[in-house]
């Protein structure tokens, strides 16, 4: 049976940034725990034909490849939230690392909540799968260092 994909559409967002992420039970004798990441995400429909940016990770994280990923494309993004906007987005990216054999054919999904510099932290999370459907990488959790802005929306 042949099927036809979901439409989706994007709607106007926005995130610029960097963020340093620890995770407690994704540390070992091995890895830091840690995952970085530096964002420039935006999509206008006013100005824009599709979404535009980049999306670049440093992963150091037990139960995932460790390396560096770099996105290739921004194909869906969306954000709501006007107290703690949120944007989600994804696309398809490349990562070099430790390995020989080098991960391929690479789909990944990204999220940051920017709760502001209140009590509660700001939180990043993402997956990346490979062609076969695969996970390579992922985690999620707060912010132990850095700077981004989630246009509210």
């Amino acid at each position: 049976m042949t099927t036809i994909p979901a439409f989706h559409v994007s709607g106007k967002s926005q995130a610029e940034g960097t963020g340093k992420i620890f995770i407690s039970t994704r540390k070992d004798a091995v890895s830091s725990g840690i995952f970085e990441f530096n964002v420039f995400a935006q999509f206008n429909p006013a100005s824009n034909d599709y979404p535009t940016g980049t999306l670049k990770l440093k992963i150091d994280l037990s139960d995932s490849a460790k390396g560096t990923f770099s996105s290739t494309s921004i194909e869906l993004i969306n954000s709501h939230g006007k107290h703690n906007p949120t944007i989600f987005f994804t696309g398809q990216g490349k990562m070099k690392t430790d390995s020989k054999k080098q991960p391929v054919g690479l789909r990944y999904w990204f999220f940051i909540a920017d709760n502001g510099n209140g009590e509660t932290p700001r939180v990043a999370g993402f997956a990346i799968h490979d062609r076969n459907g695969d996970r390579i990488a992922y985690g999620t959790g707060p912010f132990i260092s850095g700077n981004v802005r989630v246009d509210p929306n």
